[in-house]
């Protein structure tokens, strides 16, 4: 029976796709494509079968044996692999792509849906006359990439719960009012009628960190009925991450809607043992019937900002207030020992690399290690690192090596996780 190249490649991840399916297609193909000889496998879990694909446009007209097509261009698959397209279930391809709207990073591993809109953060909503907005809704997102930007890949994006608690209560450290409450669901809502595909959180940045647990339940209800999913970089994946993700469950349990846990890891060394207890949960709760997944990118590294080795109760107000709590009297010495315990649980400064900067004189920074620029410069680790952050107002990126490859393989390769980039596009 024929299909549309949507729906085969919906087949990767059904569970998956049906709550989060893209929201933007573009470009309609034209030609007969007859893919010969290959192997394919075509994501529902069935057996691997050696097959053709006839395309017809932008449909599957056919799968099976030794198929013909007049006309048709060739393609022999000898000795690999034919599937549907991958879906980067986790991107930040949000921003990257209105400069590389090809984005052969992506296209070129075969992956044809991104994500996006993810770790609380999205491109909307936002107050109208915010400078820092580039767009005022998902609908206006949506709407220019598809009318300016013309990716090369399926779009769908995510409502950040982060950037909604932004636009309504800020950058600060408080308990939402029942009226900023109210406001804030109304967001959810239009974001979702707009077409955003589920809600995410990023529970370790302000100010979605400064959000509890009830308010998380509040805003993913709306979520329900739709059967979309709430997806959530943990409030912790070091040393409280089994009660983050206990955390993760009852939201969604509370929610009533489906859960995906981003880019679950064990970080730190004194962590890699909690992996057990961990999937164990993931397990039970899917037992006792919840529409529960994760996913996971292949490396032991992560990306984040440097203020991720901070307190974020030190980021109550945002960067600005946060710069100067790292001197200030009441609170540096206070920053200084949570940080230094931060920087311990990852096995020290050593493994947290700068990966970018946005000050020009510290760009020889980029791709070295804090303590080794630390020794160079004749001071502490923490000095360093608190320097850096004060002379490029707190916008410094990193890498930090924290990982287990054993715990990584095991991820990658249980039936509820999902592989993803975590990256641009």
């Amino acid at each position: 029976m024929p299909s549309t190249r949507r729906s085969f490649l919906a087949s990767v991840s059904a569970a998956t796709l049906a709550a989060c399916a893209p929201a933007l297609r573009l470009g309609r193909a034209s030609r007969r494509i007859l893919i010969r000889n290959g192997t394919v496998i075509d994501g529902t879990g069935a057996p691997r079968v050696a097959a053709d694909v006839l395309l017809d446009g932008d449909v599957v007209r056919d799968v099976g044996p030794s198929l013909t097509a007049t006309g048709a261009d060739v393609i022999d698959a000898s000795g690999k692999i034919v599937a549907p397209g991958f879906v980067d279930i986790h991107s930040h391809g949000d921003g990257s792509l209105f400069a590389d709207p090809m984005a052969e990073s992506v296209v070129r591993q075969g992956v044809t849906t991104i994500v996006v809109g993810q770790d609380g953060s999205s491109n909307g909503p936002r107050e109208q006359g915010d400078p820092g907005a580039r767009f005022t809704s998902i609908g206006e997102y949506l709407a220019t990439l598809e009318r300016d930007v013309r990716p090369a890949v399926n779009v769908a994006t995510m409502v950040g719960l982060g950037t909604v608690r932004g636009a309504v209560v800020g950058q600060e450290n408080r308990v939402a009012t029942a009226e900023e409450m109210a406001r804030m669901v109304a967001l959810v809502e239009q974001a979702l009628g707009d077409g955003a595909c589920g809600a995410s959180t990023g529970l370790e940045y302000a100010p979605g960190a400064f959000a509890s647990t009830d308010e998380l339940i509040a805003l993913c209800r709306p979520l329900a009925r739709r059967r979309l999913p709430y997806a959530t970089h943990m409030r912790n994946e070091d040393d409280t991450l089994v009660e983050a993700v206990d955390e993760a469950i009852a939201i969604a349990r509370g929610a009533q809607c489906p859960l995906q846990i981003s880019h679950l890891k064990t970080s730190g060394v004194r962590n890699f043992g909690k992996i057990g207890p961990v999937l164990a949960r993931i397990d039970g709760a899917k037992a006792a019937g919840l529409d529960v997944a994760f996913d996971r990118y292949p490396y032991v590294a992560y990306s984040t900002g440097l203020s991720n080795m901070f307190p974020v109760w030190a980021l109550d107000g945002g960067s600005t207030k946060f710069v100067a709590r790292l001197e200030a009297r009441d609170t540096a010495a206070r920053v200084r020992a949570e940080s230094e315990a931060k920087a311990a649980t990852v096995g020290g400064w050593h493994n947290v690399v700068v990966a970018g900067v946005s000050n020009e004189p510290d760009r020889a920074a980029e791709g070295q290690r804090i303590d080794d620029l630390a020794r160079a410069a004749g001071v502490a680790p923490y000095d360093y690192a608190a320097g850096l952050l004060k002379r490029n107002g707190a916008d410094v990126g990193t890498v930090v090596f924290a990982m287990s490859e054993e715990n990584l393989a095991r991820f990658l390769s249980h039936p509820l996780g999902m592989v993803c980039s975590d990256g641009g596009a």
